[in-house]
């Protein structure tokens, strides 16, 4: 367990905003950069799942990482997605990043095809060994069909080069469990749910990987300010804000209502990569009540 300086706390993962034609809008991404770190996040995630790092094409993917690194400018760690469904690809893609000057990968477990056990231990070693970043696994079985098995994970977790993992089952025992065989000095365990923030932190996790974070980072920030004071009562106050919001907001496919709270707010298009659906006029109009609401949008 040899990556002992791996970040704790509140990680946003960044939306990909889009043009209208889907190209990268670069000026509404280096917004979205300074919102969240202006709002206190702890660590930033390029390239994520409502990152839509499975639609971008290559070209993006790289574009995306070069303006996050030169834009953040160090302010806090930049996390670039960096799953694959082959192990060659993965490893590459890590690669890639490491040059463009990240500072960790989180990656997902091999997907399309199945995948035993066997061979998610042998996909993350072989990228522990060779991609030249600390590895995040990333456990998100509704999306990759491969779950990260407990078992699975404590053998990795002795690995140098195995940062921690996130934990997007939405299974709170699972993400327990986790924690009770896995989580140590060099070895984090962080949700990847943002309405679990709270019991996760009271079970001892290290964090939030999440997607929340891009329309109020400072409520993610003010309840893991309140969970390390011990101060349990506030943060269960900021779990059902972030919790009412999400609730709120999620309209359409998936990141469509994060996209579309954005926009509101004066950040990107709503758009989704093709061919998945951005919010309609009618969801607009209750994204924006929802957020003025809640106090988030004048």
């Amino acid at each position: 367990m040899a990556v002992t300086d791996f970040p704790r706390g509140m990680m946003a993962v960044l939306m990909t905003p889009f043009t209208d034609n889907e190209s990268v809008d670069e000026g509404a991404l280096r917004q979205l950069i300074d919102r969240v770190i202006a709002g206190g996040v702890h660590a930033v995630v390029a390239l994520g799942t409502a990152g839509e790092f499975a639609a971008v094409s290559d070209d993006d993917r790289r574009r995306v990482l070069e303006i996050t690194v030169e834009h953040v400018a160090g302010r806090v760690p930049v996390i670039a997605g960096t799953g694959e469904p082959g192990t060659r690809r993965a490893v590459a893609r890590t690669q890639e990043a490491a040059r463009l000057g990240v500072d960790g990968a989180l990656v997902v477990p091999p997907y399309y095809y199945p995948c035993s056990q066997a061979a998610v231990l042998e996909h993350y070693r072989a990228l522990a060994q060779d991609g030249g970043l600390p590895i995040v696994l990333y456990n998100i079985p509704q999306f990759t069909k491969v779950p990260i098995a407990v078992e699975t994970v404590v053998e990795l977790a002795q690995l140098p080069g195995i940062a921690g993992i996130k934990d997007s089952s939405g299974d709170q025992p699972n993400t327990q469990s986790l924690i009770t065989a896995a989580a140590g000095p060099g070895f984090r365990v962080i949700t990847g749910s943002d309405h679990l923030v709270y019991a996760s932190l009271a079970w001892g996790a290290d964090g939030c990987i999440g997607t929340g974070m891009n329309v109020a980072p400072q409520w993610f920030v003010a309840l893991w300010d309140a969970a390390q004071a011990g101060r349990w009562e506030e943060a269960m106050g900021w779990q059902k804000r972030i919790t009412d919001m999400q609730r709120s907001i999620g309209k359409a496919d998936f990141p469509a209502g994060i996209k579309a709270s954005l926009n509101l707010l004066g950040i990107g298009t709503p758009r989704v990569a093709a061919p998945r659906r951005s919010v309609n006029a009618e969801e607009r109009a209750e994204i924006a009540a929802a957020l003025k609401r809640l106090g988030l949008l004048n």
